[in-house]
């Protein structure tokens, strides 16, 4: 298996729908040809919680090693990939979902205020969360 994408980049999977804006997989880093997946991005946010094992997680230039109750915030556009270290598994639950999950609909206080300064905000790109 191996993320699809289009000639920028763009990953091609559908991440939810208009009516269901949010994609949570359950996913483990050897189902990936290599123990990896490739450079991608998408205009969802992604969000990554490490139930076991350990993956080495790369964002905008910005390389992590991920463990065990360990997260990541992805923003959106950023182009990232992830790989197995070690040769041992990850497993992990990704949750992806459009922005408009978080803000209803379009120019609201929520959305002009809170969300789009997050987004647009290239020091932002990734934040890492550990217990």
């Amino acid at each position: 298996m191996q993320i699809i994408t289009d000639e920028t980049k763009k990953e091609i999977k559908a991440h939810g729908s208009h009516t269901f804006p949010l994609l949570v997989s359950y996913e483990k880093i050897t189902a990936y040809d290599s123990g990896s997946f490739l450079w991608h991005w998408h205009p969802e946010i992604e969000l990554t919680f490490v139930l076991s094992g350990q993956i080495g997680y790369q964002v905008n230039g910005k390389s992590y090693v991920l463990k065990e109750g360990d997260g990541i915030f992805c923003n959106t556009n950023a182009l990232h990939s992830g790989h197995m270290i070690d040769g041992m598994d990850c497993v992990y639950i990704s949750t992806t979902f459009a922005p408009r999950f978080l803000y209803g609909f379009s120019n609201s206080m929520i959305q002009t205020r809170y969300v789009e300064p997050v987004l647009t905000d290239m020091q932002l790109a990734s934040i890492v969360f550990s217990p």
